[in-house]
């Protein structure tokens, strides 16, 4: 059973066009969810956007010559991949499943 969160009621004023698509879009009876995460989704974007303009310039490539080129860099992310696809295998192993 999905777990409840408290909720407030809004009253907002959108543009007409902007319900009616909103309404064609939105399940039958779903459209304060369908808002809600839509909202969501638009909140971590920024959140997101505004993490990443805080933490610009915070990676140095002097400090990285291992990641100089674009191949460096797929190769580095290959091989973190492989580290957990190594570590997910050997924990189902111990698991039994």
């Amino acid at each position: 059973m999905p777990k409840t969160r408290k909720t407030e009621k809004l009253s907002i004023t959108l543009p007409e066009e902007l319900v009616t698509e909103l309404r064609m879009l939105a399940p039958h009876g779903k459209l304060s969810a369908f808002i809600a995460e839509a909202a969501e989704f638009y909140l971590a974007y920024h959140r997101q956007k505004a993490a990443l303009k805080i933490g610009f310039g915070a990676w140095k490539a002097r400090n990285h010559p291992e990641l100089k080129t674009p191949e460096d860099s797929t190769s580095y992310i290959c091989a973190l991949r492989e580290a957990d696809e190594w570590r997910l295998t050997c924990l189902r192993d111990k698991s039994g499943t």
